[in-house]
């Protein structure tokens, strides 16, 4: 499987606009600041395997959605 930072970001978007949270919303409930989650969702940063996880339940998602792994 390869990873796509920009699909990623692009699946974070929209994750968390379905769950209609505020990055500031998000941050807090994953334990970054704001900054990071707007990095994130530039492509700008690319998160570990536990925010991958943290930021997957937070969405109510599943880490493979938020990869792009079908």
């Amino acid at each position: 499987m390869i990873f796509d930072k920009n699909l990623f970001a692009a699946n974070l978007r929209a994750a968390r606009a379905r769950k209609d949270i505020s990055q500031r919303e998000l941050a807090k409930e994953v334990g970054v600041n704001l900054g990071t989650i707007s990095q994130y969702e530039d492509g700008a940063f690319v998160p570990g395997a536990d925010k991958v996880i943290a930021l997957a339940e937070a969405l109510d998602t599943t880490p493979n959605d938020l990869m792009g792994w079908r």
